[in-house]
């Protein structure tokens, strides 16, 4: 799926940028749900495109 031939770079599992997307993206799903009247089904499918570009990208 990925074009690129970048190796997956050894680490402790602790990706500081992918903990921070992922973490605004929970929160953001939370505040969708919270103040924006949605399901969370409308939260996921709001915020789930923004997580796969993210992933598409790395």
């Amino acid at each position: 799926m990925c074009d690129t031939n970048a190796a997956p770079q050894p680490g402790n599992g602790h990706d500081p940028v992918a903990v921070r997307v992922y973490g605004l993206a929970l929160l953001s799903g939370m505040l969708l749900i919270i103040c924006g009247n949605t399901t969370p089904v409308e939260a996921a499918g709001f915020v789930s495109p923004f997580l796969v570009l993210f992933e598409q990208r790395r």
